[in-house]
């Protein structure tokens, strides 16, 4: 009562319970099991305790951590009893205590050897006596005070009589007399010695039937007298519904051990045969068959296991199953059923995560399909690869298997398949900036979307192409391309394609740019795929609205945005890896180095192995400038050298374009003018196919920067001039403002030296709005330069300019000596030697023209240089 209609879910694990579905559904399954613990919580306080966790198998152990969290609130405490010994590393159990352990639900005490004190207790509790001295001092260094043992040894002594009774304590013979077992099997063993042959049948009969002697299953194999005596001497113990078990699963493996091995046969060859008359569950009956070397009765009923296993879930068991199956499966028998079972064993390795034992399944399917001349059937196995492959990251397989599929499918016959892996395969291209590649993929399924007439495919076609198109520069055509793929799939009543669409789109228009009409796309997309509760693609939506708002200048909503996708337990890896490196590239523009950091680092790895050419390039620029900001002139140039080496690899054009505008000023600084020409000749490429006003004003900007590196002021003027006014219908405030930096230093050179400064002055201002202070120190320091007092912008334009004086790390270092910390302590919190801090603390007294800390600290709070960083 109080499950409601799950109930009959409960069957599934609790056969008492009534039948069960014969279709089960895993969510209804974990719902009507929270369901029957909230039920048992909400009665009374109670306790639930799970004996022998390390045995639960990884399905169950997930099912724990689940519950955790949903059944928080209620009276109940879960206590689990394992054998830390028995869970290697990598063994699932260890995951879930990390994962309950960092969420605060879980608490450890760990059960330790008794001491030579609490082991004489125990002795006296079980014999009724205290032993002496000599007696507990024995048992303990016999035993190293494992409770266990102190048990079984101290039953085996007295069950044999081979205690002495002194009255009121009991004592140990002489051990030359009586020697005293070596181990906790010798100790289980020790009480076999004198039961009947009846009763040791029985026993052995019982061990290898498991931990408990189920009453069905032994009826008919043995006597009652035998269990009775085996009760008796404390080798079985009787349960509440009257049936027999062992006292601990160590007695009866003890037991199990000491049988022969071909009477152990036969013991499991008798109880597979009474299993199977009772209808016991194929499992079991399973395991007796492969111990009594039955492979012939094993395989059908490890096949029924494995089918018991998926119905629940539990696809690792389920996997174990069929490998099993598999083993004892005879050569050249049944080959169509073992295929069948080589399939089921690589969906059931993939739905629980063992990858590569899946690929090896689906390979050795498709190698037979193909031997067999079975298109559609290969197809299948190949589409199968492909989604596995992917899951690996290993794209160049990905690609191949979905081509194979794709040409096996249409083959068969079945070009909607086709063109479904065409697109798939086409939509990646897209995204890895294999551009053309895509387009070629795209054009080669429009024939065979055609044939099919499926507006599904007519409309992720026409979506996807726009897509595509928009990134190679043709804006407006891409957009319309993508608003009719969106307008048929929601006519069709299309919502998965009709969510797809509506990315693509926002995409479309971020890629044209129009970024006004990209935002209100990217939020449509948002709140559609929110409304059809596609959650995944609400936040991959969400997500890719912050770089958006980040390049128009709107970065305290872009952060707000990253933040709440960060702040979501159950965003896609893909959404929280898009939300960091925009996060990571804000705080880099504003020079918080140690928080971006790391955050770049992250989704550039991401990136990488996804093959997510827009992450990987911002992460690396966002890197890239975050070293040169820091004064990792080593570093910086080997990130710009690969910056530029990935855009001539890729087609994309948007986010390759501000990478090499920035590269080609950080080259043109360090006067590389082969290095700064291959930036130029690659932006001249993009623009001279269809380029946008931003890849116009890029352009313009390179050739300003390699005329400053001629020498050739007035026409770097003339460049850096029609750059901005590529930019005149964007809002774009930071790249605005770097060009108007240079433009300002090319503007000086050709004397034209008030145009400069009004340049200076609007890039400062831009870069003080934005919080980005690195570009405001590097504005001021250009008015400075020039004699011009910038105590005129402010008191923060000084405190720019001297912040600019001060190197990121040595501005870390002043504001940790505000706080009173001493080189060893900042050392410690930088992770730096106090040698180091020492050499900036001397730095930074020198830049200030301090004598001493406390003055410096004084100067600094005067020039503002201690408010947090972006502040």
């Amino acid at each position: 009562r109080g499950v409601g209609p799950l109930e009959r879910y409960l069957g599934l694990l609790l056969p008492e319970l009534g039948s069960a579905p014969e279709r089960p559904d895993k969510q209804a399954l974990v719902e009507s099991t929270r369901r029957a613990f909230h039920e048992i919580g909400r009665r009374d306080a109670s306790v639930v305790f799970l004996d022998d966790l390390h045995r639960a198998d990884a399905e169950t152990l997930d099912l724990l951590d689940g519950l955790s969290v949903s059944l928080e609130d209620e009276r109940l405490l879960v206590l689990a009893a394992y054998r830390t010994d028995q869970i290697p590393r990598g063994h699932p159990l260890r995951r879930l205590r990390a994962e309950l352990r960092r969420a605060n639900r879980f608490r450890e005490v760990q059960l330790h050897s008794l001491d030579a004190s609490h082991t004489a207790e125990l002795v006296a509790r079980i014999l009724g006596k205290a032993p002496t001295r000599a007696l507990a001092t024995a048992v303990y260094e016999r035993t190293e005070g494992l409770p266990f043992f102190i048990e079984e040894l101290t039953a085996a002594l007295a069950s044999t009589r081979r205690l002495r009774d002194e009255g009121d304590v009991v004592d140990l013979p002489s051990a030359k007399e009586v020697p005293l077992p070596q181990t906790i099997s010798d100790a289980v063993l020790l009480l076999t010695d004198g039961i009947s042959e009846g009763a040791r049948r029985a026993l052995e009969l019982a061990a290898t039937a498991g931990t408990h002697a189920d009453p069905d299953v032994l009826n008919d194999l043995v006597d009652d007298d035998d269990l009775e005596e085996l009760i008796e001497a404390g080798l079985l113990v009787e349960t509440l519904d009257r049936s027999a078990a062992f006292r601990h699963d160590l007695v009866r493996e003890a037991i199990y051990r000491d049988i022969p091995w071909t009477r152990r046969r036969d013991h499991h060859r008798l109880l597979g045969e009474r299993l199977e008359a009772l209808g016991a569950p194929p499992g079991a009956i399973a395991e007796h068959w492969v111990a009594a070397r039955e492979p012939r009765r094993a395989r059908p009923m490890l096949l029924a296991a494995a089918e018991s296993f998926f119905a629940l879930h539990g696809y690792r068991e389920a996997a174990r199953a069929l490998r099993r199956a598999l083993e004892v499966w005879p050569e050249g028998e049944d080959e169509p059923g073992r295929l069948a079972a080589v399939e089921r064993l690589g969906k059931c390795a993939e739905l629980c995560g063992e990858l590569s034992q899946a690929i090896r399944a689906y390979e050795e399917v498709a190698e037979n399909r193909r031997a067999a001349d079975d298109g559609k059937a290969l197809a299948e196995a190949e589409r199968h690869l492909a989604s596995l492959y992917e899951l690996q990251a290993n794209w160049e397989r990905a690609l191949a298997a979905r081509a194979r599929a794709a040409e096996e499918f249409a083959r068969a016959g079945l070009p909607g398949e086709a063109a479904s892996e065409r697109l798939a395969a086409a939509s990646h291209l897209r995204s890895a900036g294999d551009l053309s590649a895509a387009l070629h993929l795209i054009t080669v399924a429009a024939s065979e979307v055609e044939r099919a007439d499926r507006p599904d495919l007519s409309a992720l076609s026409l979506a996807l192409e726009g897509g595509v198109r928009a990134k190679l520069g043709q804006g407006r055509a891409g957009v319309e391309l993508c608003s009719e793929g969106l307008s048929l799939a929601l006519a069709h009543d299309l919502p998965g394609v009709a969510a797809q669409a509506y990315f693509l789109m926002a995409d479309a228009l971020e890629n044209a740019p129009d970024y006004p009409a990209a935002i209100d796309a990217y939020t449509a997309a948002f709140q559609f795929c929110q409304a059809k509760d596609f959650r995944d693609a609400a936040q991959v939506c969400f997500a890719c609205l912050s770089p958006v708002l980040m390049h128009t200048g709107q970065w305290d909503r872009a952060v707000a945005v990253c933040r709440q996708v960060l702040n979501e337990a159950q965003a896609p890896p893909v959404a929280r890896h898009a939300a960091m490196v925009e996060l990571g590239m804000i705080h880099a523009l504003r020079g918080e180095a140690k928080s971006a950091r790391r955050l770049l680092a992250s989704a550039l790895a991401f990136g990488r192995a996804s093959e997510l050419f827009p992450m990987e390039i911002h992460g690396l620029l966002g890197l890239a400038r975050l070293d040169d900001l820091e004064g990792m002139d080593a570093s910086a140039a080997q990130r710009a050298t690969e910056l530029v080496e990935r855009c001539w690899a890729k087609e994309e054009r948007h986010y390759s374009v501000s990478a090499l505008r920035w590269a080609t000023t950080f080259f043109a600084r360090r006067g590389e003018q082969a290095q700064a020409a291959a930036c130029a000749e690659l932006l001249s490429s993009m623009a001279a196919t269809g380029g946008t006003s931003e890849t116009l004003a890029a352009l313009a900007h390179a050739l300003g920067e390699i005329a400053l590196l001629e020498n050739d002021g007035e026409r770097a003027a003339g460049h850096f001039e029609r750059s901005l006014d590529a930019l005149s219908g964007l809002t774009v405030p930071h790249d605005r403002a770097e060009i108007q930096v240079r433009a300002a230093v090319a503007l000086v050179a050709s004397g034209k030296r008030d145009r400069g400064i009004e340049l200076l002055v609007s890039a400062y201002r831009a870069a003080r709005k934005l919080k980005a202070r690195p570009l405001a120190a590097r504005a001021v320091e250009e008015l400075a330069s020039l004699g011009e007092k910038v105590e005129r912008l402010g008191r923060r334009a000084v405190a720019d300019l001297e912040w600019g004086g001060l190197s990121r790390r040595e501005l870390e270092v002043i504001r940790l000596l505000e706080l009173g910390r001493t080189n060893r302590e900042i050392g410690r919190e930088l992770f730096l030697s106090a040698r180091t801090i020492d050499m900036h603390v001397r730095n930074i007294l020198a830049k200030l023209g301090c004598r001493s800390r406390l003055e410096a600290v004084r100067k600094a709070e005067e020039l503002g240089l201690l408010e947090p960083a972006g502040g």
